[in-house]
C-alpha cells in the first residue's frame, strides 16, 4: 500500500469454488475494516455457438448464473457484507477480467483461489498462472489443498497459528 492509497483495494477472483471462497475470506482479512474488495466473476459462452439461434439465450443463462454465484457469496459469507465491496461481472476469460479489474480499480493486491487441477492442465495454462504472470501488483494464490487443511483443523488450532 502506498501513501497515496489511504485504504487498500483488493481484487478477488470468485468462481464459487472452495478455494475462491477462501480467497474472499483472506482478502477480507487483508483489506481490514477500511479496505475495499472488488469481487470479479467472468463468464463466457464458447465462440462455437455464435450465430446459433439459441446463442443469446445461452449468454443470458450464463449472465444469470454469474449473478447467482455472486448472490450465493453474499448469502453464504456474512463477512463480505461487513466490508465495502463491489461486484465486477464481465464476459470473457477469467484471467484477463481479473487483470482488467485490478488495473481499472488500481488494486493494491489480487487474491485468487487455485483448484490445483494438475500438471497437464498447468501445461495448458490456468487462471492463477496467467494472473501471476500478467499482474502489475502483488498476487496471493490460495491453493485448494490449503482449504482442505483448514476444514480438517479445529478452529482453536487455527487461531493458535
Amino acid at each position: 500500500m502506498t501513501p497515496e492509497t489511504p485504504r487498500p483495494t483488493i481484487v478477488v477472483g470468485y468462481d464459487g469454488s472452495p478455494s475462491a471462497h477462501a480467497a474472499v475470506e483472506h482478502a477480507i482479512d487483508r483489506a481490514g475494516p477500511s479496505g475495499r474488495l472488488i469481487l470479479v466473476h467472468a463468464y463466457q459462452v464458447p465462440a462455437d455457438y455464435i450465430g446459433a439461434p439459441y446463442y443469446s439465450g445461452m449468454v443470458e443463462d450464463a449472465s444469470q448464473h454469474a449473478a447467482d454465484v455472486m448472490d450465493g457469496l453474499e448469502r453464504d459469507c456474512e463477512r463480505v457484507l461487513g466490508v465495502d465491496h463491489e461486484r465486477d461481472i464481465s464476459t470473457g476469460a477469467a484471467a484477463p477480467a481479473i487483470i482488467r479489474a485490478a488495473e481499472a480499480y488500481q488494486a493494491d493486491e489480487i487474491v485468487i483461489g487455485s483448484r490445483g487441477v494438475g500438471r497437464v492442465r498447468a501445461l495448458l495454462g490456468s487462471v492463477a498462472h496467467d494472473v501471476l504472470h500478467r499482474a502489475k501488483c502483488p498476487v496471493t494464490v490460495i491453493p485448494e489443498r490449503m482449504v482442505a487443511a483448514w476444514t480438517e483443523t479445529p478452529a482453536e488450532d487455527i487461531a493458535a497459528v
